[in-house]
């Protein structure tokens, strides 16, 4: 090679080195990184290296974490400045307070704090920002959820389950125009429902079981259309479903569980062919089991458990031979078909009001639970 293409290489590698080494995060979220590291007592990060660099070792990113311990602080770098926009901290043991010193980070998009031991409560500080996600599932969180979260116009995630969170729910959540999933199961959540609920049409992934809910299952969920799943088990909430639930159609996981109230029929789901899960478990439900279910072929479990349903198990149901079937303590009657004994999946029948003959008289068969699946009277005769 020539020298003057040599020269030419030589000065061209020292330019690119040259702007990688000028991507510096800049100095105030340098700043902010320090003080939010005080409050997670997050101690692995070295403050001596840059936090964007990715050639560095630091403490700031871990490329071999395994899934559910991934632990990065993420930047977006110009040819001479760079930003924090993602801070995942997975599992890692911190047993801090969630930060309002995020809030300094004004290019901040994801915040993922998931499986730790934080405390205290969510910062309304955090509304400013442009987040695409907020999770912090399986902390130690308290206190209600700030109002200020629904400004985040760009929120797509709102995670957090399995915390302390109390109070009502904001009516401002129901500004969030590009918010997909909710998930905040396992919480202390009271109050109804809020009508500006009814505005989250991007919704695909609902769920709010385990909490202090009063009201009912609103109306307004027929407004929700893109949700793929919706778990609904334990939330305090009263019955009837509502029959606008018919038409959420993109349905494939519909979950809900322990509605108190009055007695009803079975809700309109045939619009949901593509279901794969679906459990409607003390649900208050009466009146006979609808033929419909049985041509659904994505379905994959059904429990219709501890609810009030009678009648005769519909022959269209021949075709659920693969899908676990749980009909627990109801009145059902009739004769057990035979292709649920005999070429069934898990399926449980116990505690029903079935005719006492060959199919009922062992109390398992197969994966086919019949303790005490017939008439108490007629076992009796």
């Amino acid at each position: 090679m020539s020298l003057p293409r040599l020269i030419f290489m030589y000065v061209l590698v020292s330019l690119i080195f040259g702007f990688a080494s000028s991507q510096k995060l800049a100095r105030d979220e340098v700043d902010v990184l320090r003080a939010a590291a005080k409050v997670l007592q997050q101690k692995k990060w070295n403050f001596s290296v840059d936090p964007c660099d990715v050639a560095s070792v630091g403490g700031w990113r871990n490329p071999n974490a395994g899934k559910g311990f991934e632990d990065a602080v993420t930047c977006n770098c110009s040819s001479t400045l760079s930003h924090v926009t993602s801070v995942v901290l997975k599992a890692q043991n911190l047993n801090g307070s969630l930060p309002k010193e995020f809030a300094g980070l004004p290019f901040l998009q994801d915040i993922e704090l998931s499986r730790n031991y934080l405390n205290g409560s969510i910062p309304p500080e955090w509304g400013a920002l442009p987040l695409v996600n907020i999770s912090v599932l399986g902390n130690r969180i308290s206190g209600s959820i700030p109002k200020e979260i629904g400004n985040i116009t760009t929120l797509i995630s709102l995670i957090l389950e399995l915390n302390q969170i109390s109070g009502k729910l904001p009516q401002e959540l129901g500004n969030l125009p590009n918010i997909q999933r909710i998930f905040l199961s396992s919480n202390y959540l009271s109050g109804d429902i809020p009508s500006t609920f009814s505005r989250l049409t991007t919704l695909i992934d609902l769920r709010i079981s385990d909490n202090q809910f009063t009201g009912t299952i609103p109306d307004f969920i027929q407004n929700w259309t893109n949700l793929e799943k919706l778990v609904i088990q334990a939330s305090g909430l009263v019955g009837p479903i509502p029959n606008t639930i018919s038409t959420l159609k993109k349905l494939t996981n519909l979950r809900i569980s322990e509605l108190s109230g009055p007695g009803s029929p079975f809700p309109p789901l045939q619009n949901m062919t593509t279901i794969k899960t679906l459990i409607l478990r003390n649900c208050n439900l009466t009146g006979e089991l609808p033929a419909y279910l049985g041509p659904i072929t994505s379905l994959r479990l059904l429990d219709l458990s501890f609810n009030k349903l009678s009648g005769p198990i519909p022959v269209t149901y021949s075709a659920l031979s693969r899908v676990n079937i749980y009909f627990t303590s109801n009145m059902l009657n009739g004769e057990v078909p035979s292709w649920m004994v005999d070429k069934g999946a898990k399926i449980d029948l116990i505690y029903n009001n079935f005719t006492n003959d060959p199919r009922t008289a062992e109390c398992q068969k197969n994966d086919v639970n019949m303790f005490s699946s017939t008439n108490p009277l007629v076992a009796n005769n």
